[in-house]
């Protein structure tokens, strides 16, 4: 029998036994019963699985030199939420602030865009990041990505020019909007 109909027979039921759910595995010998029905149903029931379960959090950082965008994930990837942007004043202030988003949204993760060149090489700009991603492995010690960005802020303008003023001055800058595009890309590529 199919697991929606033991689902629906247990909003009837009183008595589950041998339910051990195990992700991967399945559910040994489901027992439903209902005292007015005499309902019992045995059958086996996967148990749905997804390789990125023990993900986690993650954090996406855009770096730029005047703004970091920011946008995270739920805990089992599926779902990408842009945050505002931190202004990029000095090194201290952004770690200082990007602790906080990490503290506050329970990252267990991060994920840097790379912009690198139309042709693959690598440009100036990458050398910042590179310093940055190092800066953020020794304040953090997290699992830490990179990601190709490369037309990640072109699609971001794009979106950006569709939103109204009120969705644009929650977000302050397009960088968290890019950094929504690199982290779905991370998600789909893994």
């Amino acid at each position: 029998m199919a697991c929606s109909a033991i689902a629906a027979a247990s909003r009837t039921s009183a008595l589950w036994s041998s339910a051990v759910l195990t992700s991967g595995q399945v559910v040994p010998r489901v027992t439903v019963g209902s005292r007015g029905l005499g309902i019992r149903l045995d059958a086996y029931c996967p148990v749905c699985s997804n390789d990125s379960v023990d993900r986690g959090r993650i954090l996406a950082l855009d770096y730029g030199t005047k703004n970091v965008g920011l946008a995270s994930s739920d805990e089992l990837g599926i779902t990408v939420r842009p945050l505002p942007s931190l202004p990029n004043v000095n090194r201290r202030d952004l770690m200082r602030r990007l602790k906080t988003a990490v503290r506050d949204n329970a990252i267990d993760s991060l994920v840097v865009g790379i912009p690198m060149n139309m042709d693959g090489s690598a440009g100036a700009a990458v050398q910042g990041v590179q310093r940055f991603i190092e800066a953020l492995r020794r304040e953090f010690g997290l699992p830490l990505w990179t990601v190709d960005e490369r037309l990640s802020t072109v699609e971001a303008l794009e979106i950006w020019r569709g939103m109204s003023t009120r969705r644009q001055r929650r977000y302050r800058t397009v960088d968290s909007l890019a950094a929504a595009l690199i982290l779905e890309r991370l998600l789909r590529e893994s």
